[in-house]
């Protein structure tokens, strides 16, 4: 006799498993949907906006791609790429620097600043001025992305050599900076030649520098386009001409021409700091106008510029050369330049090798010692470099002077 079999109970068991698993994954893809609904919030009526989009930085922001499908992750992908662009524009161009003194100046996007200093220090980071004895930094050697121009003014003026009889055919070269701007002011240098030069000798003509060619527009190009100085318009008179015989009337024409015509000219057709050309605009703005000057153009720098134009010029610079320091500071102590302070003075030569050292450090030191207004090491330096009487020594001065010779 056989016994009656009843129901499985493992087959209910088995549906009640089957339906509990189907629970769960509905349940937990509710919530993932949920979770993802939560994490990007699209403004109804309206095409994902940049506030929808994270920092660069932001590590979070790898999720971004995830998150966005379709046309909602390019036009988001695209928002951080021209944000990302303009960072970069905005860190490439140098913050324009206004007046000295101020919180704004010059800065490049690796960090660097132009220095500005006071009392031999600079008022910005710190630093003391950094001077080259043998060679310029490697980088003040290779060719300029932001080049100036250099132009060619040719003019006649009084023959104040021939005690004002008659005209001659003078000229000057202009340097302006890359990128200059009629809205903004800048610094003016005029540099003198020496013996055998002419207008061209600072700024165009080439010159070796050990195995390398340089001329002085190069080196201000690269000093300018790299922070180790400001942009400044420099000028370049032809100062002994074969129309001036002697240097002693070379002195007197340039002395004379410097207040009556160059200055004034470039006053009035360059951006300066002088209010208009008038004598006593460039006099009051003298801070940002300087005077250099290599071997003859030193001994003019002190005779024919501190002597009779101290009044125009606050800084000066002279390179391998001296007149007779004590006439000059007699001079500049005289009641019509007492009060005139000095911002810079700047000397140096080309060592042992310079037929003009011995008497450049001479001259400098008379300064310092009789005139309380050159201070060394604070507003007034010698240096004296590698070179002898060449190019070699006066390019590497002229690298040396012009960060600190105005304000």
């Amino acid at each position: 006799m056989h016994k009656k079999r009843g129901f499985p109970l493992w087959i209910p068991c088995l549906l009640l498993f089957v339906l509990l698993v189907v629970a769960t994954v509905y349940f937990i893809r509710g919530r993932v949907d949920t979770m993802q609904k939560e994490a990007v919030v699209v403004p109804s009526e309206a095409e994902p906006t940049a506030e929808m989009t994270l920092p660069l930085d932001d590590a979070d922001n790898a999720l971004l791609p995830d998150l966005l499908t379709g046309s909602e992750e390019t036009e988001a992908a695209d928002v951080l790429v021209e944000d990302a662009e303009a960072d970069a524009v905005s860190d490439e161009a140098a913050i324009d620097s206004t007046e000295a003194g101020t919180d704004e100046f010059t800065v490049f996007a690796d960090g660097k600043h132009v220095h500005h200093f006071v009392n031999g220090v600079c008022d910005r980071c710190g630093s003391q001025p950094v001077f080259y004895t043998d060679r310029i930094p490697e980088e003040l050697l290779e060719a300029s992305s932001s080049p100036g121009t250099v132009t060619l003014h040719e003019y006649k003026v009084t023959n104040y050599g021939n005690h004002g009889f008659g005209e001659i055919d003078k000229c000057f070269n202009v340097y302006l900076p890359y990128g200059y701007e009629e809205s903004r002011q800048y610094p003016v240098l005029v540099l003198i030649h020496g013996a055998e030069g002419n207008q061209d000798s600072w700024l165009t003509e080439e010159h070796q520098y050990d195995d390398d060619l340089l001329t002085g527009k190069a080196l201000l190009d690269r000093m300018i386009e790299l922070g180790y100085c400001e942009p400044c318009i420099v000028v370049s008179p032809a100062f002994e001409t074969k129309v001036i015989q002697g240097l002693t009337a070379a002195l007197y024409q340039m002395r004379d021409e410097l207040r009556t015509y160059i200055l004034p000219y470039i006053v009035d057709h360059y951006s300066t700091y002088a209010a208009d050309s008038s004598l006593e605009s460039i006099s009051a703005a003298r801070d940002y106008f300087a005077l250099g000057g290599l071997s003859n153009g030193a001994l003019f720098v002190y005779e024919g510029g501190m002597r009779y134009n101290f009044d125009l010029f606050g800084n000066y610079a002279a390179f391998s050369g001296n007149g007779e320091p004590w006439k000059t500071v007699s001079a500049i102590q005289s009641d019509a330049y007492a009060d005139f302070p000095v911002h810079c003075l700047f000397t140096g030569a080309g060592g042992d090798t310079d037929i003009q050292q011995h008497y450049t450090e001479i001259g400098y030191d008379y300064f310092i010692e009789n005139d309380t207004r050159f201070r060394d090491g604070e507003n007034a330096w010698h240096v004296d470099v590698t070179g002898g009487h060449t190019w070699k020594a006066w390019l590497t001065e002229l690298c040396n002077a012009l960060p600190v010779l105005f304000p």
